[in-house]
């Protein structure tokens, strides 16, 4: 089940996942397979386009997927 958030800021950019907020060790969880696989995707994208030198990671965890930034 999704969680309904009030008064989070709008991000400026146009990801819907947190990736250029992220420091090493920053990790985030997604319940849903597609959706996780979506951010992965979108993870590896993001680090093509705008932090070659970043990296990320999905791992299976007990209750979904959780994607961490590794450097």
């Amino acid at each position: 089940m999704i969680q309904i958030e009030s008064g989070v800021v709008f991000p400026s950019h146009r990801s819907m996942y947190p990736f250029a907020d992220m420091l090493p060790g920053d990790s985030f969880l997604i319940r849903d397979r597609k959706q996780a696989d979506s951010a992965r995707v979108a993870s590896i994208r993001f680090t093509k386009r705008q932090q070659p030198e970043w990296s990320f990671v999905m791992r299976k965890v007990e209750d979904g997927w959780r994607i961490w930034r590794m450097a």
